[in-house]
């Protein structure tokens, strides 16, 4: 998994963690080994020794309230989620009553300036609604001694006001929307989404729900357009805002109590692609296997699944399919002759949440055997991995950039075929640098037309189709 780095921030804040608190952490849902799921991790600020009962009850609302609703629910079996009791000294969160629109809120917000651990406040960056924890340096000792091996963190400051932020660290409030402003700021923090809404310009970026591509052709969520509402909205209120775009006028990115619009569903489960692998865990491991039975099985251990499950797998054995959409087979030893043969179970999302160009060969996990037979017996070698592809622009005119990530090392070879199989374009093999290839590919001699991408990858060919303009 991809975990947060948190040495960066030690830097930044020249921090030292010895002698840093320790909290208690409460698990408010356990899927597996924190290694390999996705950890969120909840803290509180502004609840006292006396209210951490109120705590563990506010985290544990909001963790079931995420997670009751699309795509969270759907993936919630890729999660870990725990609460971290910070105590403070006093009960609630600062509100400077610094900001111009102070006075817009209803109910009006008392001033007020608490000793609370993280320092969380209203106000931030002169937005009344704002809040943020300003003692970051409490913020990353926090994780940093009670629960290091943190994906995702959400802060509750402990008010019943109205507010939250996104950033790296996603807050709210205890006011009774809290659960859909948190479901609104991960977005933010998780995915990377962009307000639907017009946030000021020094927010208009180029986002997975957020362009300055007005056709519909070409925009980055072309495949949705038509589909569930989506289409290639313009911002509003004219100036810089009409030059940007979104996907959907009645998405959670835009107001509460909206479901998220399906290119921001599918933003979410894309960044939950590239944190998790699915096979957590498989068997037999690298060794020799003396057994008497004539079929050896080979197996999918533990799989995070999807809920409904939409995971596709296939099996093959020296290149030649022998089953699928199960997690395990058998190999009858007796018809194995002697010599090296690979055995290859790849794993997709084949999920309606995805509409990514040929989504089957974005992120594809796999678990590769060697099967060494000899007259002494069998040998097997495992090698386990994630792999991805990206291939842009697309449509491509004249090069056609190729990125390629993978948890192995080696070879990797090309070739493009028209859309009648033949070879159009041969491309010489390039090698994985640390997991990663980038290049890209003259396609300036190709014809208008569709065309697939096949690469290989330790013993997989995969395909991405691209079309030339």
């Amino acid at each position: 998994m991809l975990k947060t780095i948190l040495s960066v921030l030690f830097h930044l804040t020249l921090l030292c963690t010895a002698g840093a608190q320790v909290f208690q952490v409460d698990t408010l849902q356990y899927r597996g080994n924190t290694d390999k799921y996705i950890n969120i991790v909840i803290l509180g600020d502004g609840y006292t020794a006396a209210e951490q009962n109120k705590l563990a009850a506010d985290a544990d609302g909001l963790s079931d309230y995420l997670f009751g609703q699309a795509p969270w629910s759907n993936y919630a079996g890729y999660f870990n989620v725990f609460a971290i009791r910070v105590i403070s000294a006093q009960s609630g969160a600062k509100h400077p009553n610094t900001s111009t629109d102070c006075s817009s809120a209803s109910p009006q917000v008392p001033v007020s300036n608490p000793d609370t651990y993280l320092g969380c406040s209203f106000d931030s960056y002169g937005i009344h609604r704002l809040v943020t924890a300003n003692k970051i340096s409490n913020v990353v000792n926090v994780l940093a001694t009670n629960f290091p091996n943190y994906d995702q963190v959400l802060i509750m400051a402990n008010s019943p006001y109205y507010g939250g932020a996104g950033g790296t660290f996603a807050t709210s409030t205890t006011h009774e929307a809290s659960p859909e402003i948190t479901a609104h700021e991960i977005g933010h923090s998780f995915a990377f989404l962009a307000d639907e809404y017009y946030a000021g310009d020094i927010y208009a970026l180029e986002k997975p729900n957020m362009t300055q591509q007005s056709n519909s052709a070409l925009v980055k969520w072309k495949n949705w357009v038509g589909t569930n509402g989506v289409g290639v909205v313009q911002h509003c209120c004219g100036g810089n805002s009409a030059l940007w775009y979104k996907p959907h006028n009645g998405c959670k990115m835009q107001a509460l109590d909206l479901p998220y619009c399906s290119v921001c569903r599918e933003a979410i489960v894309e960044k939950i692609h590239t944190l998790v692998n699915p096979v957590v865990a498989y068997s037999p491991p690298t060794g020799v296997i003396n057994s008497p039975n004539q079929f050896l099985p080979f197996r999918l251990t533990e799989l995070m699944k999807p809920a409904p499950n939409t995971l596709k797998i296939e099996w093959k054995l020296n290149g030649a399919a022998i089953a699928g959409n199960t997690d395990s087979v058998l190999i009858d030893q007796n018809t194995l002759t002697n010599g090296a043969h690979t055995l290859v179970v790849s794993v997709t999302d084949t999920s309606a949440l995805l509409r990514v160009d040929n989504h089957a060969a974005l992120h594809i996990s796999q678990v590769s055997w060697t099967i060494n037979k000899t007259t002494t017996g069998i040998e097997v070698k495992d090698d386990a991995g994630k792999i991805s592809c990206a291939v842009f622009p697309n449509p491509a005119s004249e090069r056609l950039h190729v990125v390629i990530g993978a948890e192995t090392s080696g070879r990797i070879s090309f070739r493009v075929l028209s859309a009648d199989g033949k070879t159009a374009v041969p491309v010489a093999g390039a090698t994985l640098v640390d997991g990663e290839y980038t290049g890209s590919l003259d396609i300036s001699g190709l014809a208008p037309g569709t065309y697939y991408l096949i690469f290989e990858v330790g013993g997989m060919e995969f395909a991405r189709v691209f079309v030339k303009g």
